[in-house]
């Protein structure tokens, strides 16, 4: 009789016991929490039983099996019943609330209205790649020191910023010897190379952009040379300037220019320029320089660029260096191979970028001594088809009625040079 209510007591007061000890783990759909997380006490694959009541794991203790003691009641396996002790019925109530709470999860899954990925700031644990057998193949071998790393590293500041671009551009003209409005074919090449250097700190600065453009051409016409350079120019261009406002700063600018090849006329062996023949050289001297850029806030390839040299005080050099070239074709006097005005300058430069494929560049040179007047201006439009290749509208006109210069009938003063071409063009 003592038994049977020894028994009973373990039933109505130690196990119930357990089951608020392992609330954790719940065995009823109603207690289910609403998030899953992804968590299972027992792996789906394992094998439960339909009755969920039932044990689903038979531990082995003190050479005795949980499970058989429970399936045979008999009078006398009680007593062995008896001799578990608490923390055995512990660990193996704890054993069947995980397999419960599996299978719950197992059937009940569209009972869980959120999981961890549903949650605010829930950021997704990092799970390590399998080492690959190859992964030495491409490790780059440096030696590194950790001890001169320091934690709190800082970037030197870059003082110099440089870029430049290089195209290389061809057009072709075939024309039959019938053409009914005459005319030669021809075979062109366009060659112009930038790179720009700038400095800044503090209130100094100092702007440096050199270019050379090369145009090449047949012309069937000249029985005396089949090529000859449309085009030969190098030029620098360099400004020095101390900020005095938000867009104005005191400035001097230098330019430099001249040609690298031997030019001549049509059908004639006469030398018309050669190397340092002419030299140009322009400097303005305390001078003022407005910079103005603009932004798009929405497209970062969309900008405007101003700048202006403005110059009340400037000197303007030609030299003639080859005796072969005339001199009197740049206005220098016979017997002389140099000549110098003073007088004042402009040089302006506004660069539009529309977007990333359309860029407008525009360059105006304006100097005077007060008797003549030398104006300069080029406009470009470049359309980048990709990262390589673009069609390029040039128009570069002068005015220039220095005394050496020759009065034409029809245009007087004014010179004209067009170029439109398609080809190789990079930016770096």
């Amino acid at each position: 009789m003592m038994k049977k209510i020894y028994l009973l007591l373990c039933m109505v007061v130690i196990v119930p016991a357990v089951g608020f000890a392992q609330a954790e783990y719940p065995v009823s759909p109603i207690f289910m929490p609403l998030i899953f997380d992804g968590k299972f006490a027992f792996p789906l694959e394992t094998p439960l039983p339909a009755d969920t009541f039932s044990l689903t794991v038979a531990k082995k203790m003190d050479g005795l099996t949980v499970d058989s003691v429970l399936t045979n009641r008999s009078q006398s396996n009680l007593s062995e019943l008896q001799c578990l002790s608490v923390t055995t019925f512990l660990q193996r109530s704890d054993l069947q609330k995980k397999g419960q709470h599996a299978a719950l999860w197992n059937n009940n899954l569209p009972a869980a209205r959120y999981d961890m990925s549903d949650l605010p700031g829930y950021v997704e644990e990092e799970k390590p790649l399998e080492a690959s057998s190859l992964r030495n193949i491409f490790t780059v071998e440096h030696e590194l020191d950790k001890r001169t790393v320091d934690a709190h590293f800082v970037p030197k500041r870059l003082y110099w910023v440089t870029s430049g671009s290089s195209m290389l551009q061809f057009s072709q003209n075939y024309l039959s010897t019938n053409w009914y409005n005459g005319g030669v074919g021809n075979l062109n090449m366009q060659s112009v190379q930038n790179f720009t250097a700038n400095y800044k700190k503090n209130k100094l600065s100092l702007n440096n952009f050199i270019e050379w453009k090369l145009s090449l051409y047949t012309n069937p016409n000249d029985t005396v040379h089949g090529t000859r350079f449309g085009e030969d120019l190098v030029r620098y261009y360099g400004d020095f300037g101390l900020a005095a406002s938000n867009h104005w700063s005191y400035s001097t600018n230098l330019e430099i220019k001249t040609r690298l090849f031997r030019a001549y006329n049509e059908n004639s062996s006469v030398w018309t320029g050669s190397l340092f023949s002419p030299l140009n050289i322009n400097m303005g001297i305390l001078g003022m320089k407005y910079y103005y850029e603009k932004k798009d806030p929405a497209d970062k390839y969309k900008k405007t660029t101003v700048s202006a040299d403005i110059s009340p005080l400037a000197v303007q050099y030609t030299y003639v260096s080859d005796d072969e070239v005339d001199p009197a074709r740049y206005g220098i006097e016979a017997g002389k191979h140099y000549l110098v005005y003073f007088g004042s300058s402009l040089n302006a430069n506004v660069v539009i970028n529309f977007n990333r494929q359309i860029t407008f560049t525009s360059r105006l040179k304006y100097f005077t001594n007060y008797g003549q007047v030398l104006v300069e201006s080029e406009n470009t439009l470049n359309l980048s088809l990709n990262r390589f290749l673009s069609t390029r509208f040039h128009l570069y006109g002068r005015f220039d009625d220095s005394p050496g210069i020759v009065r034409d009938p029809d245009w007087r003063y004014l010179q004209l040079n067009e170029v439109c071409s398609f080809g190789f063009n990079y930016k770096f």
